[in-house]
């Protein structure tokens, strides 16, 4: 074992001694335990050690930055004291059970305001508070106000099982709260990945129309379904229910940049604002086929063309691409015109799923594509 670990329990748990404070606080603060109520659970904890132990007073206590709160109080009246003057800072630093038989012997502590004043403390016995990760949070300690001759190896026995208990109840907590966590995370996923299985049947039923030989299908198929993925993506980081609708142009029109050095997507930087999950799967589908149709029959497969993504709100919310190409190519018009799949996400799926209608102006030097949106449909902060 590594000298930056030691043993403080028979039943197997270590105290890292090379944890830092900052850890050690962190790990405290997310017990919710500070400040908290009363609770019977840890009552019936130092009551049993009080009485075990024959002392006046047991404390389930927890260090904190600055001052050490009583959890759990028996036979004494106060929440908690300033840290610099409490024992139990010196026994979480402990690799056992320390022990004070009489704290006006001790060098440590015959100075003490506790020990010189009121409540005038003599005896103190603390075992440290270790978590299953390693985190002293505190101690369950017994205070006598007479010292004692003995803390004999029963006596240390029956208190290091007690706090065994008293951790054992901070670690079902945690357990409980991971659980809940996880529960949500999960119901989340759920509906995420709901959403995102809708659109993909809903690809599926669409190609499956669009009369395309089966490996124009397939490439097509795994074309949007990693567009919907990079959307999933970007929303789930983080655990967002958003997305920026400048971010998510930038990530799904970057694909057409890739090597090409000259062609070049400009995207809208200011008035940025974030939009719904279900518009954001619509709006990437949308960029990635007019970037694939840019690609193959317009402004990105020619020097020098230009193409530019961006978006207004004045009265309505209005989305717009914009191509301009240096040297007009004839065969863009027609193909650009056709029918198909792409056709049907840039003339039905988009406007549907904005609550807006899509307009095309094609000419030889320059491609534009606008469709409007209702707000309630597209953004976030319509549906918060």
């Amino acid at each position: 074992m590594s000298k930056a670990w030691e043993s403080t329990r028979r039943t197997g748990l270590c105290v890292r001694r090379d944890m830092s404070e900052t850890e050690r606080l962190r790990a405290l603060s997310e017990t919710n335990l500070l400040d908290s109520e009363r609770e019977e659970r840890f009552d019936r904890l130092t009551r049993l050690a009080a009485n075990s132990l024959e002392t006046e007073t047991a404390l389930v206590s927890l260090v904190d930055s600055d001052r050490q709160w009583f959890k759990s109080c028996h036979g004494f009246s106060g929440t908690e004291t300033s840290r610099d003057i409490s024992f139990c800072t010196h026994a979480i630093e402990a690799p056992d059970i320390m022990v004070v038989l009489d704290a006006t012997k001790d060098p440590r502590f015959a100075d003490n305001p506790l020990v010189t004043g009121e409540p005038f403390i003599r005896f103190y016995a603390g075992a440290p508070l270790i978590t299953s990760q390693g985190h002293a949070l505190g101690t369950l300690c017994v205070l006598d106000y007479k010292p004692r001759e003995t803390f004999d190896d029963t006596d240390r026995e029956i208190l290091r099982d007690l706090a065994d208990s008293v951790v054992g109840l901070i670690d079902k907590d945690e357990k409980l709260r991971e659980m809940s966590e996880l529960s949500v995370i999960n119901r989340e996923l759920q509906h995420r990945m709901g959403n995102m299985y809708a659109h993909v049947s809903s690809l599926i039923s669409l190609l499956d129309k669009a009369d395309l030989e089966h490996e124009e299908y397939v490439s097509r198929l795994r074309e949007k379904v990693n567009a919907l993925a990079l959307t999933q993506s970007l929303i789930a980081s983080g655990g967002r229910e958003s997305v920026s609708i400048r971010e998510l142009a930038e990530q799904t029109l970057a694909a057409f940049e890739a090597g090409a050095g000259e062609p070049v997507v400009t995207v809208q930087t200011e008035d940025d604002f974030e939009i719904t999950p279900r518009a954001a799967f619509a709006m990437s589908l949308m960029l990635h086929e007019l970037g694939i149709n840019s690609v193959k029959h317009g402004a990105l497969g020619g020097e020098g063309g230009t193409a530019r993504f961006g978006w207004s709100s004045a009265d309505q919310l209005h989305f717009s691409w914009e191509e301009s190409l240096t040297i007009p190519r004839r065969d863009a018009s027609a193909k650009k015109a056709n029918g198909g799949f792409g056709s049907v996400i840039l003339k039905r799926i988009a406007p549907k799923t904005f609550g807006g209608e899509a307009e095309v102006d094609i000419q030889p030097g320059s491609y534009r594509y606008t469709v409007s949106a209702l707000p309630e449909r597209v953004l976030a902060s319509a549906q918060a």
